[in-house]
C-alpha cells in the first residue's frame, strides 16, 4: 500500500484552483510590453492601490523583483544595510553582487530584526573601523523573516527603523515575499505596511496558490526604471495576461485563508513539542523550525528517514528541519504528519543533548559580499 504523501518543503507548490483557472482561460493575451495587457495592468492598479503605492510592475519572480529594486535604488557601488538572516544575504548576496554591484552589510541580531539603534551602530562601526567602504544607500528589511521561522516584523520596528532613515537620507525597501502573512497574522491593513517603506515587493506563490509572479511596488519614478531594468534582465513580458489573472485572484481569494494555514501550522509544532526528540517555538505563521539537536542525527539525515515515512521537510543550518503549510495540509494533516515524524524520531538513536551553536553557524552561510562584515562576529540588540 502507498503512503499518503505530505510535502511540508514549501508553499510554493500547491495548484490552482478551479476558479483560478476559469480566470487565467479567460484573461486576455494582450502584449505587456506595449501596455496591452488589461489583466496585467488591473493586477498593477491593485496591488499599488491596496499597499498605498503610486505605481507597481509585474514581475516573473520574487528574486527577480528584488534583484531589479537593488539595480534601481542602490547601483553604483553603494551598500545595503540589512540583517544577517534575511533572504538577500543567505541566498541572494551573490546575484546582488554580480548584478547590481552592491555590496552587503550584514548585522547578526539576537532576534532577527534590524532595529534603528542597531542599523545606526552600523553605519558608525562601518565609519570607524572601514572608512573606505562605500556608502550606505538602502536600507533592507523582509516581512515575515522566513529564516526566523516565518516571524512577523513588528510594525513598531518597521516604523522606527523607516523613520530613523529618513532622518538619515536612506531609502527603506521591504521584501514582502510574505507580507500577506503579516496582514493575516496581525489583522494590520496592507496600506499600513506599505507605509514602512519606500519600495516592497509581494510574491504570489507563497501561500497565496498561484503558480508564478511578484509585484515591484513604489513611486512612478522607480517603476518606470524598474521597467526598463526588468527588461536587461530577461523578464519582459508579453501575453503575461493569464499569469497576472490568477495572481490576481489568488491575493482577492486566497488572502483571508492564510490564517487556516497559521493555525494549521500551531497544531503541528504544538503536536511535535509532546515529543521529548524535538524542540520547538510557537510559530507566528506558516513555517515551522524544529530542532532536532536531540537525536543522534543530521537535519539531511532526519529528512532522509522522514520522506520514507511520507512526509517530505527541508534541511536547514544548525540542527534544524523546516516545515510548511498551505491549503494542501489541512488540519488533519497537519496532525498526521507530526505523529509520523515523532514515529520516525522514536527509531532513531537519541543524541547527547543540544551542542553548542558556533558563531559561524548563527550567522549563517559565508558569501563574498558579507565576509567583511561577518569576521567581526557583531551580535547586537
Amino acid at each position: 500500500m502507498s503512503v499518503e504523501l505530505m510535502d511540508l518543503r514549501s508553499d510554493t507548490m500547491s495548484r490552482p484552483t478551479h476558479a483560478m483557472l476559469h480566470a487565467m482561460m479567460t484573461a486576455d493575451h494582450g502584449d505587456d510590453r506595449f501596455g496591452e495587457s488589461a489583466a496585467t495592468r488591473a493586477l498593477e492598479e491593485h496591488c499599488a492601490a491596496l499597499f498605498g503605492k503610486q505605481a507597481a510592475l509585474f514581475m516573473p519572480t520574487g528574486t527577480m523583483s528584488n534583484q531589479v529594486a537593488l539595480r534601481v535604488l542602490a547601483a553604483g557601488g553603494r551598500e545595503v544595510l540589512c540583517e544577517a538572516g534575511h533572504h538577500l544575504n543567505l541566498v541572494q548576496a551573490p546575484s546582488a553582487a554580480a548584478l547590481a554591484g552592491v555590496t552587503i552589510n550584514a548585522v547578526t541580531t539576537t532576534d532577527g530584526l534590524l532595529r534603528p539603534e542597531i542599523a545606526a551602530r552600523a553605519l558608525d562601526d562601518r565609519a570607524r573601523w572601514t572608512p573606505d567602504r562605500p556608502a550606505t544607500g538602502l536600507v533592507w528589511t523582509e516581512n515575515t523573516v522566513s529564516a526566523r521561522g516565518g516571524r512577523v516584523y513588528p510594525l513598531a520596528v518597521l516604523t522606527a527603523l523607516r523613520r530613523w532613515s529618513r532622518h538619515h537620507g536612506l531609502t527603506v525597501y521591504l521584501d514582502g515575499a510574505r507580507i500577506m502573512h503579516a496582514v493575516a497574522a496581525t489583522g494590520t491593513a496592507p496600506a499600513v505596511w506599505g507605509g514602512t517603506n519606500d519600495a516592497m515587493t509581494l510574491c504570489f506563490t507563497k501561500g497565496l496558490g498561484a503558480p508564478m509572479g511578484a509585484v515591484l511596488m513604489g513611486t512612478e519614478e522607480l517603476i518606470g526604471a524598474a521597467r526598463r531594468c526588468r527588461q536587461w534582465y530577461g523578464g519582459g513580458l508579453h501575453q503575461s495576461g493569464p499569469m497576472a489573472a490568477a495572481a490576481l485572484w489568488a491575493l482577492r481569494h486566497n488572502s483571508a485563508r492564510l490564517a487556516e494555514d497559521h493555525a494549521n501550522a500551531v497544531v503541528f509544532a504544538g503536536v511535535l513539542s509532546e515529543s521529548p526528540h524535538f524542540c520547538v517555538d510557537r510559530p507566528d505563521t506558516n513555517i515551522v523550525h524544529v530542532d532536532i539537536s536531540r537525536l543522534a542525527c543530521s537535519p539531511a539525515e532526519f529528512v532522509a528517514r522522514a520522506a520514507e515515512s511520507g512526509v517530505r521537510l527541508l534541511a536547514r543550518r544548525r540542527a534544524e528541519v523546516r516545515a510548511v503549510f498551505d491549503v494542501r495540509t489541512p488540519r488533519h494533516r497537519a496532525v498526521r504528519a507530526a505523529e509520523r515524524l515523532i514515529a520516525v524520531a522514536g527509531e532513531l538513536r537519541p543524541g547527547r543533548g543540544t551542542a553548542r551553536t558556533r558563531w559561524w553557524d548563527r550567522i549563517g552561510p559565508v558569501h563574498p559580499v558579507t565576509i567583511s562584515d561577518q569576521v567581526y562576529s557583531r551580535t547586537w540588540g
